[in-house]
């Protein structure tokens, strides 16, 4: 057995491949917002690194904590955050997924509300923090663990597959909202398949991807996505 190794991760055992829950949360409006600070301020930052740099730090923190120790995260990709679990150890278990991405995209709300300038803020881009938002997809299938370099990190279609999902249709159909994307493979094995709505994505290479939309924040029991 290995240990999953990766940012903030938890001390979980997995086995180097096996089945596991892929989980990439994302937040949404982060590249015209740094492209605001970045025609706010110039690009060579003379009067010092906008405040709005460490916004990304805190939100992909608290990102990162939400979803430990359920999911070990794997590593940040840009304003994302990459994790995983052993599909062994969530199997049957869609409501405890639910409370637990509830609970982190609370965190991550908090997390913005804080990072919000005060009004007396001069600069007319990074207040635009406020608009930030995530959009989560979680798919399950087989994953290899591989060394790169001195770290680790996790291969396979059903990895390819998951970071084929953060550029969907989804919001064509929902709107501006903050979402969970749950796959067929993940949502069956949770016991999630009547929650949410339907919906498919297609790629040349990936194929019709089938799944289910739930919204983050919702109506549901302390913010957890609806069933």
């Amino acid at each position: 057995m290995d240990r999953a190794d990766g940012p903030g991760s938890s001390t979980t055992t997995d086995a180097p491949a096996g089945e596991r829950y892929l989980l990439l949360a994302d937040i949404s409006g982060y590249t015209g917002f740094m492209a605001g600070v970045e025609r706010e301020h110039a690009v060579d930052f003379s009067a010092g690194i906008p405040a709005a740099y460490a916004v990304l730090g805190a939100l992909l923190g608290a990102v990162s904590e939400g979803v430990q120790p359920e999911f070990t995260v794997i590593k940040l990709e840009g304003d994302a955050v990459f994790a995983a679990a052993p599909a062994a150890a969530l199997d049957g278990q869609g409501d405890r997924v639910l409370e637990k991405l509830g609970s982190m995209y609370r965190a991550f709300i908090d997390a913005r509300t804080r990072a919000i300038p005060s009004t007396d803020h001069l600069c007319t881009a990074c207040p635009a923090v406020a608009h930030l938002d995530l959009k989560v997809v979680l798919h399950r299938g087989h994953a290899v663990r591989q060394a790169v370099g001195s770290g680790s990190d996790l291969l396979g279609p059903a990895v390819t597959v998951a970071h084929r999902l953060l550029k969907n249709t989804v919001r064509e159909r929902i709107g501006p909202r903050p979402y969970l994307f749950l796959t067929d493979a993940a949502a069956t094995a949770l016991g999630l398949t009547l929650i949410g709505l339907g919906h498919h994505e297609a790629y040349p290479d990936a194929g019709r991807v089938e799944g289910r939309i739930v919204e983050l924040g919702g109506s549901g029991q302390d913010g957890a996505p609806t069933r």
